[in-house]
This record gives structure tokens, C-alpha cells and sequence, in this order.
């Protein structure tokens, strides 16, 4: 009786003290982000980096901008027409604004994040 006392504690105490330490971000927007992004831009934190949050709003608010800067590169082009991009560009609008580099967030390594895949 007393070690499943003691282990029934361990295991309520692991758990509470895992729940904090989640992940915080949107993994859906971070796999769409690592599929269609990052042969051209690296991992998605570290592209997410490159700009602050009103900039990400300005890009993903202005298509046309958006495209443009992507014009001679088709890859780019063929990812931001992607089903999967159109489907989700408010999720991946608000993955990149709190994940910019003025939004505070600092991801660690992750199981997700470890190395660039191209």
C-alpha cells in the first residue's frame, strides 16, 4: 500500500511538473513552416527570427509583397501558392509573430527543431 502511496506521488508530481514545460507553440504552424519553408530558409525558428512581429503582420497582410519577394525563386513561389500555405496563413501568420525575434520567445532544442532538414 505504501509504494503505490509513494509511487502514485511521483507520478502526479512528474506530471505537474512536465505540464509547464509543454510546447508553447503551434506545432501544426511549425511542421507546415519546416515542409514548404525551410529548403530555402532553415529552421523555422531561425527564420522567424529574421524579422519582428509587425514585419511578419506587413508580409503576410500584403500577398503582393509577399510574392514579390519570392518572384524569381520557384520553389518560394509554388510554396506560397501550396494548398497548405493558403489553408493556414493566419496560423502561420501568428506562428511567426510569437515566435519573432521581438517577441521574447527563446525555443530551445527540441525532438522538432534539432538541425535543419533540406
Amino acid at each position: 500500500m505504501m509504494k503505490k502511496t509513494v509511487a502514485g506521488i511521483l507520478v502526479a508530481g512528474g506530471i505537474l511538473t512536465l505540464s509547464p514545460a509543454a510546447e508553447k507553440y503551434d506545432t501544426r504552424a511549425f511542421r507546415i513552416v519546416t515542409k514548404l519553408c525551410t529548403p530555402c530558409h532553415g529552421t523555422p525558428f531561425y527564420m522567424a527570427k529574421q524579422l519582428d512581429g509587425d514585419d511578419w503582420a506587413y508580409f503576410f497582410d500584403n500577398e503582393k509583397k509577399l510574392m514579390a519577394i519570392h518572384k524569381n525563386k520557384p520553389k518560394g513561389i509554388a510554396s506560397l501558392k501550396n494548398k497548405l500555405f493558403q489553408n493556414h496563413k493566419k496560423r502561420l501568420k501568428k506562428f511567426f509573430i510569437k515566435s519573432s525575434k521581438d517577441s521574447g520567445a527563446v525555443h530551445g532544442c527540441d525532438a522538432n527543431f534539432c538541425g535543419t532538414r533540406h
